[in-house]
C-alpha cells in the first residue's frame, strides 16, 4: 500500500466522524453549554490517550521547546475551534456550520504559503473554488436567510472556527518528525482542557435533559470523533500534507447531509446532489494534480 492510499484511507475516518458530529453538537446544545460539551468530549478522550500510551509504551516525555507548539494547537487548535464551532451550531444548526468550514483549505493554502513557502498556482486555487461552490450547492441555504442577527453571529462564529483550525494544522506539522500520533493529540488534547473547564461553571446546563440518546452522542464525540478522529488526521497530515488533507474537509458537509437525512429525516435536494457532484469534482482534480507532480519530482531525482 502506498504513502498516498495510507493517507487516503486515514483522512476518510476524520471526515465521516466528523460530519456527524456536527449533528451530534446540534442535538446535545438542547441541553448543554458549548463548552461543557467540549469538556466532556476531551476529559473522556484524554484519559483514553492517556491508558493507550501507558499500554503501548509510547513515551510521555516531550522536548520543552515543542511545548509552545502544543499549547498553541491545544489551545488555539482545539480549545478556542470547538468554542467557535460548538457556539455557531447554536446559532446556525449543523448544516450551514458545515459550510464554513468548507473554507479551511482557502485559509490553510494561504497560511502554509505564507509560513512554509509552497508555491500556490490556478489549479489549487481554482480547485479549492470549486469545492466551496460545490459546498454552497449543498447546503442549499438561501440568501436572505444569511443575515439576520442570529445567522451573523453563528457565521462570525465559525470563521473564527476555521481561523483557529488553520492554527491547529500549522502548528501541529513540526511535530510529525518528533514524535509519534499518540503523543501530539494527547499533549494537545491535555493542554485544550484548561480553556474548557474553565468556561463550564458560566454556562447554563440542563443535566435533568440529558437522557441516555444524549449520552450515547457524547460518547461518540469523545471516543470517535475525538480519540480517533484526530488520530486519523494528524496521520494524514503526515503523509498527505497539512494542504491537501484539509481539502478532505470539503466531504464533511456532505457527510452532514447524509447522517441527516437518515437521523433527522431532512430531504436531499437535486441542487444538493449537484454540489455534492463538484465537491468530488475539485478533489479529483487536487489528486490527479499531486499524482502529476509527484512522478516529475520522482524523475527530475533519477
Amino acid at each position: 500500500m502506498t504513502q498516498k492510499t495510507k493517507g487516503l484511507l486515514s483522512v476518510s475516518v476524520p471526515v465521516l466522524v466528523w460530519g456527524i458530529s456536527f449533528v451530534s453538537t446540534e442535538f446535545l446544545l438542547a441541553a448543554l453549554g458549548p463548552m461543557t460539551i467540549g469538556a466532556i468530549r476531551f476529559v473522556v478522550a484524554t484519559a483514553m490517550l492517556y491508558l493507550m500510551m501507558r499500554r503501548t509504551g509510547t513515551s510521555l516525555k516531550v522536548a520543552k521547546e515543542d511545548k509552545g507548539l502544543f499549547w498553541l494547537a491545544g489551545g488555539v487548535g482545539i480549545g478556542l475551534y470547538f468554542y467557535f464551532e460548538n457556539t455557531g451550531i447554536y446559532y446556525i444548526s449543523a448544516a450551514p456550520a458545515a459550510l464554513i468550514i468548507a473554507a479551511i483549505p482557502m485559509f490553510t493554502l494561504v497560511f502554509e504559503a505564507l509560513i512554509y513557502g509552497r508555491k500556490i498556482d490556478a489549479v489549487d486555487v481554482g480547485a479549492i473554488l470549486l469545492s466551496i461552490v460545490g459546498v454552497m450547492l449543498v447546503m442549499n441555504i438561501r440568501m436572505g436567510a444569511l443575515f439576520s442577527k442570529d445567522e451573523l453571529m453563528g457565521y462570525a462564529m465559525m470563521l473564527g472556527a476555521v481561523i483557529a483550525w488553520v492554527v491547529y494544522s500549522m502548528a501541529s506539522r513540526p511535530l510529525f518528525k518528533k514524535y509519534s500520533y499518540l503523543t501530539i493529540i494527547y499533549y494537545q488534547f491535555l493542554y485544550s482542557l484548561p480553556f474548557f473547564l474553565v468556561a463550564v461553571p458560566f454556562e447554563k446546563n440542563q443535566w435533568a435533559l440529558v437522557g441516555t440518546e444524549a449520552l450515547l452522542h457524547l460518547v461518540f464525540l469523545s471516543v470517535f470523533a475525538s480519540v480517533l478522529g484526530f488520530y486519523y488526521y494528524a496521520k494524514a497530515m503526515d503523509l498527505l500534507g497539512v494542504t491537501e488533507s484539509s481539502i478532505f474537509i470539503n466531504f464533511l458537509p456532505l457527510v452532514t447531509i447524509v447522517f441527516g437525512y437518515f437521523y433527522l429525516g431532512s430531504r436531499i435536494a437535486p441542487v444538493q446532489w449537484l454540489g455534492g457532484g463538484l465537491v468530488i469534482l475539485s478533489l479529483t482534480i487536487t489528486n490527479l494534480r499531486e499524482k502529476k507532480l509527484a512522478k516529475k519530482l520522482a524523475l527530475e531525482e533519477t
